[in-house]
């Protein structure tokens, strides 16, 4: 059986030291982990904003979603699947960190994304709400299963990346769909039903941006801009705006 492979990249509260001071336990936690897969955890000092101890987690399988989204809807378990010599094992990570995030309560530590790297597809899912992103992996997964095949392209293709969730924008500057910003957010209405409202999806062949409904199955021939775009396009407009004031400064 191929192993499945983990990197979680995390950050802590400086102490002095290059690791920040580390979450009780992280050792087993490592442990544990690569008792069951190839995996690298690794933690760095940040700044005192936010984000410390935020987990970001990916998960690589050389198993495509294809077929796990055809087990899923044969009935097996999203988060213990095996076909062939592929597998996508994730019962033993959630469990592990369930663990590891019972020891440190002072901390709240979460994870802030999953990031699952199949075959012939990235799935990238951001923590929205106030509850574990755990807490809701399973019902995410069913839906994909269930949508897979509503979400191939306008040539059959299916999406190369699928980002979840994304948001309709009642204000929108660059575009109508977009993730949510980690600071200055306009957007309100979000809770947990909003992973499964709008996914963004991307096509390799078709070149093709659009998203995607999931209660109505149907695809958007919108953009949508993920939160590193979203500033990459703010920043641009910001310099334009700069440079036009300074021309106009130096003439008057």
């Amino acid at each position: 059986m191929e192993p499945v492979a983990i990197r979680i990249d995390y950050w802590t509260l400086p102490d002095g030291s290059p690791s920040g001071e580390e979450p009780e336990g992280i050792e087993d936690f490592r442990r544990e982990l690569q008792e069951t897969y190839v995996s690298l955890v690794r933690g760095q000092s940040g700044s005192c904003g936010g984000g410390l101890y935020k987990f970001l987690i990916q998960v690589t399988s050389s198993i495509t979603f294809h077929d796990i989204a055809n087990l899923i809807l044969g009935g097996i378990s999203y988060d213990l699947i095996k076909s062939g010599t592929n597998s996508f094992v994730m019962r033993p990570l959630l469990a592990a960190f369930k663990k590891l995030k019972s020891r440190n309560k002072k901390w709240n530590i979460e994870v802030d994304e999953l990031k699952f790297s199949f075959q012939d597809a990235d799935i990238i899912v951001k923590k929205i709400g106030t509850q574990p992103l755990s807490d809701d992996i399973e019902r995410i997964f069913m839906a994909l299963a269930e949508s897979f095949e509503f979400m191939k392209g306008h040539t059959g293709e299916s999406p190369y990346a699928i980002h979840i969730p994304v948001f309709e924008d009642p204000n929108p500057r660059f575009c109508r769909f977009r993730a949510l910003l980690d600071v200055d957010e306009t957007i309100q209405t979000v809770t947990t039903d909003s992973y499964l409202q709008f996914w963004g999806v991307r096509y390799n062949h078709e070149a093709q941006i659009r998203v995607f409904d999931v209660q109505r199955r149907l695809l958007i021939d919108n953009r949508y801009m993920t939160q590193d775009e979203y500033w990459e396009a703010w920043h641009l407009e910001w310099a334009k705006e700069h440079a036009v004031a300074q021309q106009s400064a130096n003439l008057s």
